[in-house]
């Protein structure tokens, strides 16, 4: 897994994202059929927003040689919840019905530090490290007032 800030001309064209997160089959490692795995993105701050989360699939989740597996989901969540900002989505290419991207625009707000996670599910009898193919990226907003404070003291 990558995380990494998006560029200035990025974030003109896509308000409210300052960060990009790639997944891919590989970061799932967990050996446990029917398990979930759940990483973690961002560490947060204290007084933190996170102001928009998004997600795209560059290329779907799934096992080559097993057409049978065709079931894992994605959401993104922190600490307090696995779906706090995008519930389960199916992102497994075998599926009948699997998403391609999703967007919250609900802006949460952390008193307390937290973390920013992706939670992944499997299925019955399946588990995600067996997964051969699959790239996500992930893009959240992260606005820092205390930083903005700091930034413009003494400018008045």
């Amino acid at each position: 897994m990558t995380v990494k800030p998006i560029s200035t001309n990025e974030q003109a064209g896509n308000p409210g994202i300052t960060h990009i997160a790639t997944i891919t089959h590989k970061d799932l490692t967990n050996t446990t059929a029917a398990a979930a795995q759940t990483l973690t993105i961002a560490p947060l701050k204290a007084g933190d927003m996170i102001v928009r989360v998004a997600w795209r699939i560059k290329s779907y989740f799934k096992n080559s040689a097993d057409p049978a597996f065709n079931s894992d989901t994605m959401s993104v969540g922190d600490d307090g919840g696995v779906a706090t900002h995008i519930a389960a989505a199916e992102v497994n290419g075998n599926a009948a019905t699997p998403v391609r991207q999703g967007v919250s625009n609900t802006l949460v707000s952390y008193a307390l530090a937290n973390n920013l996670k992706v939670t992944f599910n499997s299925m019955a009898a399946k588990a995600l490290d067996s997964l051969d193919q699959g790239e996500v990226e992930i893009l959240f907003g992260v606005l820092r007032p205390a930083v903005l404070e700091e930034a413009t003291a003494g400018t008045a």
